[in-house]
Formats: structure tokens, sequence, C-alpha cells
């Protein structure tokens, strides 16, 4: 039996596809059934920039800062982008004092603290009604910056 050069290579890159297709997810999710978003390193973005849900459920989103210099926090905001700026510019207001999260959370569906370059965190909450609900990192100019992603729940 003959196999041509060409077709061993053609074999190999499909399964090296494949292989960074698995790796290369965009949606965590924990083996735990938690799920887990980080930041991209000293990027002012998310690692995981689309998590779903499923309405009414308890998730738990563990949140890793993956920087090595900058503090970052995960907050999930009760809307999208509109909310979000609102939600943003608050924070802006409430200062590092109180981890860039504004006291009046009523915008807010979880959060976590201001957390350190290399720590992390876990935020628990009940998934709202189905729909869409960005998160980002409130700590001046990130949202700004493009730091944010979405949560859907089904």
């Amino acid at each position: 039996m003959k196999i041509s050069v060409r077709k061993i290579a053609l074999g190999v890159l499909l399964v090296g596809a494949f292989v960074l297709a698995a790796c290369g997810s965009k949606g965590g999710a924990a083996s735990d059934g938690g799920l887990t978003v980080g930041t991209d390193g000293e990027n002012l973005a998310f690692n995981n920039v689309s998590l779903t849900a499923k309405a009414g459920e308890k998730v738990s989103i563990t949140f890793k800062n993956n920087s090595t210099a900058l503090s970052h926090n995960f907050v999930l905001v009760k809307g999208g982008d509109d909310v979000a700026a609102t939600v943003d510019e608050a924070a802006g207001t409430a200062g590092e004092a109180a981890g860039y999260v504004p006291a009046d959370k009523a915008n807010i569906i979880a959060n976590s603290a201001l957390i350190a370059p290399g720590a992390s965190a876990t935020v628990e909450f009940t998934a709202p009604a189905a729909g869409t609900y960005t998160y980002i990192c409130t700590y001046p100019a990130h949202f700004g910056g493009g730091m944010k992603g979405v949560l859907t729940v089904n």
C-alpha cells in the first residue's frame, strides 16, 4: 500500500487543527462544572470572552488575574454595554478603596474584589433570566480599553 507524503501531511494538519481548536476555546468550563475566566496577560482583555449558563442555576466563576503588573476585577452587570458603561463610570467614582465597585449594586449581578497580579477569586450567584449580560473590569480605563466579555444565559 502506497501512501503519499501529501496525504500524511494533510492528516497531520487536520489532527493539529483539532487539537488547537480544543485548546484555544474562548468559553471556559471547569471540570467541576464551574466557569473560569482570567485576564489575557498584560493585555486589557479577558482570556475567555464568552461564557454560558442556564437560567436559575447556581453559577460559580473563578476569576484568575494572569497579569504580573496590573490589578483587575470581574464585574457582571445586569445588561449590555450601556449598563456596563454606567457601572464603570460609578466604579471610577467609588475609587480604589471600594475596589472600583460602586456601592449601589442595582446594576450588578456579581463581582469580585480588586484582584492583585497572580491572584484569583471565585464569585457565586444564581443565573438571571435568559439573555446576554456583559462582564467587565472596572479598574480605571480597562473597560474603555476593551476589557469585557459576555455571559449568555439560556
